[in-house]
């Protein structure tokens, strides 16, 4: 008996420039959405015990207070900056052009975010595991990667 081999091509998905913007957008905006968390937490909207805006660095140099308001303000930076980026990706609003620096810069500051306000997440898994893996996958892409180009997202 004779056997047959078989060979498999690799195949490559191919996504439209404005599927893949929209996907990028997505992401961006809901990631942003997320942030929300670390604001209830700033603004006490829960009575968890393992979700507070407590700063295991800043709480004790700068009081209670003056924490919560800065949980509040890195918190809220990172949501606008983040819902802008996916705005500005997608042509609404902010010009294109600013998208990459706004993902950078907001993810930046949401690993510092969650580094000193760990507690303003009320999960290890998925909210703090995934919003730093989409922190660090925004750095790596973007600043490393070089990717997605301009010309894959259309522009």
């Amino acid at each position: 008996m004779r056997l047959k081999r078989f060979s498999v091509a690799k195949r490559r998905i191919i996504v439209s420039s404005t599927t893949l913007r929209l996907i990028i957008a997505g992401i961006l905006f809901v990631h942003g959405l997320g942030h929300v968390l670390g604001i209830m937490a700033a603004l006490n909207l829960s009575k968890q015990e393992d979700w507070s805006s407590h700063s295991w660095l800043l709480t004790g140099l700068v009081g209670e207070k003056v924490s919560q308001v800065i949980c509040f303000l890195l918190f809220l930076a990172v949501l606008l900056g983040f819902i802008g980026a996916a705005m500005a990706l997608m042509g609404w609003l902010l010009p294109h052009e600013w998208w990459r620096s706004l993902s950078v810069v907001s993810a930046a500051i949401s690993l510092v975010s969650l580094g000193l306000f760990w507690y303003a997440f009320p999960k290890f898994f998925p909210n703090k595991i995934g919003a730093i893996a989409v922190d660090i996958a925004v750095l790596v892409g973007f600043l490393w990667l070089d990717w997605p180009t301009e010309a894959a997202v259309g522009y």
